[in-house]
């Protein structure tokens, strides 16, 4: 009896340790399952190519937490610093995270494949643009016909050039918006559109601005006869606006659009951007100074921003000066009228929005000579004719009246 008791006792034993073994078995197992499931999960979710993809992720990982809560104290233990819940957590976060991130990818691609059929039709357009031109330019220089003709060809000229100048601000400030807002990762995901980083030349991008660049500097090279001043300033504005739009979107657009050629295109249109922005200067530097001087206004020399501010401020400042000891003279007020016209005809309106956007002058630089020119004015201008008159016959009753109290 006392065998059979021991021998109980030990099989109760064995039973026990057995159930406790298996127990602690099955504990690992179900967390050994649910990390690799986790892991699964989550490499699903770096993975996600769209954001429907992360939508049914996150049902999984709903379905995924009902299936372990049952578990979850003892897997709080198990995961200890971390618990059931904070892993849970962290799985939709990435996926929230994700989802962001491919609706903003998604947001810019619907985006960028509304621009390239714009591009398409931007290209068509300036091809139309740039061949009018041309075909005007041409038929100005091979011109026989007579001195009114030519100068009615030259103002098509002229305007079709202008034409084709606002298009393109219109042209590169779409380019602008649509680059400049390009989210983290979107650009990476965009080059590697098709697996080659590429798209068809009449779509690209690149092709449109290297177009640009070279149509505007050979019209340059051929334009100095037929332009005007003001021509010259837009075109400076242009080249001033191009550069800028390229200085904050250029990276991007050679990223995306550069595939293997990545650094032929970035030497390319930064030398043909330096070339161009060296002949609008000077074109339009030299003209000012030519329409100053046909007008007789001698602001010395100028060929850049500071020194054009400075050379209008010495002339505005000494001719005012002149005119505080020309009270009579009205040959300072004729001098301050030819540069007034100037002054307000042109610089505060037909010139202004290119002279500004070119940064040819600030607009503090201009109402700082604005208000000197106002100064200038007020002390040039000469005492009225019948002023004068009445003040020459009273000196003259006065000094009447003095030679007879005299004689008395």
């Amino acid at each position: 009896m006392k065998r059979l008791l021991n021998l109980v006792t030990i099989l109760a034993i064995v039973i026990s340790g057995s159930a406790t073994l298996l127990a602690q078995q099955s504990d690992y197992q179900i967390k050994k399952k649910f990390e690799n499931r986790y892991s699964e999960l989550l490499s699903n979710i770096e993975m996600a190519q769209k954001v429907s993809e992360i939508d049914s992720i996150i049902i999984v990982i709903d379905d995924f937490r009902s299936n372990y809560s049952e578990h979850s104290e003892m897997l709080d233990y198990a995961l200890y610093p971390e618990s059931f819940n904070s892993k849970i957590a962290s799985l939709k976060s990435e996926a929230r995270s994700s989802e962001h991130k491919l609706l903003i990818i998604e947001n810019q691609a619907e985006r960028l494949s509304m621009l390239t059929e714009e591009v398409s039709r931007f290209k068509g357009e300036l091809a139309n643009l740039n061949a009018r031109s041309d075909s005007l330019r041409n038929e100005i220089a091979h011109s026989q016909q007579s001195e009114k003709q030519l100068s009615e060809l030259v103002t098509r000229y002229r305007k079709s050039v202008e034409q084709r100048d606002r298009f393109i601000f219109d042209m590169v400030d779409s380019l602008f918006v649509t680059y400049n807002q390009l989210a983290p990762g979107t650009i990476e995901e965009l080059s590697k559109k098709d697996g080659s980083g590429t798209i068809k030349a009449s779509d690209n991008p690149l092709e449109i601005i290297d177009s640009i660049l070279d149509e505007n500097i050979e019209t340059l090279k051929a334009g100095s006869k037929s332009f005007t001043t003001e021509d010259y300033l837009r075109i400076y504005a242009l080249q001033t606006k191009v550069n800028e739009v390229w200085d904050n979107i250029g990276d991007n657009l050679i990223q995306i659009y550069g595939g293997k050629d990545k650094s032929k295109w970035k030497k390319s249109i930064d030398s043909d951007l330096k070339e161009w922005k060296a002949s609008s200067s000077l074109s339009m530097w030299k003209s000012l100074d030519i329409y100053l001087e046909d007008r007789d206004l001698e602001l010395g020399a100028f060929d850049n921003n500071t020194s054009f501010f400075m050379a209008l401020d010495s002339f505005v400042s000494k001719a005012s000066k002149k005119s505080d000891g020309e009270i009579i003279s009205s040959s300072s007020y004729e001098d301050f009228k030819t540069f007034s016209e100037f002054w307000s005809s042109k610089v505060l309106d037909d010139w202004n929005n290119y002279i500004v956007d070119a940064d040819v002058l600030t607009s503090s630089q201009i109402a700082s000579i604005d208000g000197k020119v106002d100064t200038w004015g007020d002390k040039s201008e000469p005492f009225p004719t019948s002023l004068l008159i009445i003040f020459g016959i009273a000196l003259i009753a006065i000094i009447g009246l003095i030679t007879a109290l005299i004689i008395k």
